[in-house]
């Protein structure tokens, strides 16, 4: 529906500002969005790879210190006085215990001087009460006390492989301090019995592996070690030690993988997460990125990108808004025009202000209208040329038949009448001839027509003698205003001869005018013979006798067609009539200027 009504109703202006944002503004939006999501995801993607490859050289580290810490627990596990002092009850004081003593300084010294970058303690425990540990804290600590505790059964079930313990060991750390300290725990088992004989644990202290990815932080980026039980091992902040993240919604991903990176939330903050998985005890190295750091230089671009694309929409539309009012204006006047010159008024022209597609369709119309405008005057004064010529026609046909009839009436009065009587006639005839033949204009005062009338009556009285009666009803209104000439006497002629004549006895003659709605109205009764309704039907039809004149009604037809000619189709003649009763001819002209107003013009 609405592409309906943008295609076939919506205005040029509109369709172009709409096309502008559908085809550019939208595109380049899209295009703008679609390249910074993009530019988002490399970013994140690049920052989340160079962090996993920070990641894994930091865990090829730390497997390196855990190998060390794997070699000085072999340097005293694999001891046989180590082993044989484990086995041996040994008394205070005593030369074995002298012994024993000079062997772990000596197996000590050797790692520290193998190993000197490392900080940690050796603690050995026996059942046997061996007793020996380079951390107070685990002096005074008897095995017996531990043995029943989970960690040294899971230790013991080990079979000598070491066991990482991450977390404060129960019954063996007394202090805080065992919260920065993860242990490599040991049993050692007898050969013949696998029974344990004894303890080795190796304590590193956490600001050891701390060191192995501190120079990989900054003020954004935060690096933790996670334990197999979710429990943070190491941190750059003490608060977050042996905190557990098993909750959190990203945990499975980082269990369930050796290594990788995604997007998600961390301390109500959006973060690049990336980890990596330590080989030897499965830690998990796990960093954390603020995205809003990652992306800070790209939101400045985003940002500039943004107020520069807003812009470009504003300056778009202004000149889109321009171009099509540009369009829309000529296109709008010309149609205004256009409506102008269907209305009638030719005398239009549109001022062109542009020499593109619209000013020669404008120059066009100019050209065309200028045409019609030349085409519709020539017309007119063609039509003019007509008309004049058809009335001089129409006219031509009356003064014939008028002349005809009446010299006829005078050439049968020279045997009825003196001369006296036929010269008033033949003066009549001539004022009638003057004032119908000498003179040229189209319109007469009704005063000057009503005088031919009297004229052309007094000859028709002399012929008819007594036997005719005449009867003038006029108002003097009327008298000034103008008519065609040549009206009332063809209609009088016609109801002598065609009415009065064929009946014997006594004729009467009713000419009477009046004003009617703003309109003249002129009504010729007689009392003649009349009409059979169909002569009365054929009274307007073109229809000529076999010798090419008019037939014997042509007069009621020829002044018919001059009012209609020149009045147009609302006046014009009606007739009525009943047969041996008489007929009335009715004639309605409009009321035209009078007289004396059209001579002060």
């Amino acid at each position: 529906m609405l592409s309906k009504w943008f295609i076939h109703r919506s205005s040029i202006q509109n369709k172009f500002l709409i096309s502008t944002i559908c085809l550019i503004l939208v595109p380049l939006g899209v295009f703008g969005f679609i390249t910074l999501q993009i530019s988002k995801n490399s970013i994140e993607s690049q920052v989340s790879q160079s962090n996993l490859k920070t990641l894994g050289q930091i865990a090829e580290k730390t497997d390196m210190l855990l190998d060390d810490v794997i070699a000085v627990s072999n340097t005293f596990y694999l001891n046989d006085e180590i082993n044989h002092a484990f086995t041996t009850e040994i008394t205070a004081n005593s030369y074995e215990e002298a012994h024993l003593r000079a062997a772990f300084d000596r197996l000590l010294t050797n790692s520290i001087y193998s190993f000197g970058k490392l900080q940690y303690h050796v603690t050995l425990l026996g059942l046997n009460g061996l007793e020996q540990s380079t951390n107070p804290l685990n002096m005074n600590i008897r095995i017996r006390d531990i043995v029943n505790e989970p960690w040294f059964r899971k230790a013991a079930e080990a079979k000598g492989r070491i066991l990482w313990i991450t977390e404060p060991i129960p019954g063996l750390m007394a202090t805080e301090d065992g919260r920065s300290t993860f242990h490599a725990v040991r049993i050692s088992n007898r050969f013949e019995t696998g029974a344990p004989t004894g303890l080795v644990m190796i304590s590193v202290n956490a600001t050891t592996i701390r060191s192995l990815y501190e120079s990989a932080l900054d003020e954004q980026r935060e690096i933790v070690i996670i334990g197999d039980d979710g429990r943070v091992i190491s941190s750059q902040a003490d608060g977050k030690i042996l905190t557990n993240v098993k909750d959190r919604s990203y945990y499975w991903k980082i269990q369930q993988y050796e290594s990788g990176y995604f997007v998600d939330r961390e301390n109500d903050t959006e973060q690049l997460i990336s980890f990596q998985t330590i080989g030897k005890t499965g830690w998990k190295l796990v960093s954390y990125t603020p995205t809003k750091v990652v992306l800070s230089s790209l939101n400045r671009i985003q940002l500039i990108v943004s107020i520069v694309f807003i812009i470009v929409v504003l300056l778009a539309i202004g000149a889109s808004y321009v171009m099509a009012k540009r369009l829309a204006i000529p296109i709008k006047r010309l149609y205004r025009d256009f409506t102008r010159v269907e209305t009638g008024d030719l005398s239009v022209r549109t001022p062109i202000h542009q020499d593109d597609e619209i000013g020669l369709l404008t120059r066009k119309f100019n050209q065309m209208v200028a045409r019609l405008n030349e085409l519709m005057q020539g017309i007119t004064v063609e039509q003019q040329q007509k008309r004049h010529a058809e009335l001089q026609a129409l006219q031509s046909q009356i003064n014939p038949h008028f002349l005809y009839n009446t010299l006829t009436s005078i050439r049968f009065m020279l045997h009825k009448h003196s001369v006296d009587k036929v010269d008033s006639v033949i003066v009549a005839l001539v004022k009638l001839l003057k004032q119908s033949i000498s003179k040229h204009d189209e319109l007469i005062p009704i005063e000057e027509e009503i005088s031919m009338l009297h004229n052309y009556m007094y000859i028709q009285q002399i012929r008819q003698g007594d036997k005719l009666e005449v009867h003038y009803a006029f108002i003097d209104e009327m008298m000034p205003f103008k008519t065609i000439k040549f009206i009332l006497q063809p209609l009088v002629e016609n109801a002598i001869f065609h009415g009065l004549e064929p009946k014997l006895g006594k004729r009467t003659l009713w000419i009477r005018g009046a004003m009617q709605d703003g309109d003249i109205l002129f009504e010729i009764r007689d009392d003649g013979v009349g009409m059979e309704p169909a002569s009365k039907a054929g009274l307007f039809l073109d229809e000529y006798a076999e010798d090419g004149q008019a037939a014997h009604r042509g007069g009621l037809r020829n002044v018919h067609e001059r009012i209609q000619l020149y009045y147009g189709a609302k006046y014009g003649l009606t007739v009525e009539s009943e047969l041996g009763v008489g007929t009335k001819v009715s004639v309605l002209i409009p009321a035209w200027y009078k007289w004396k107003e059209t001579n002060a013009k």
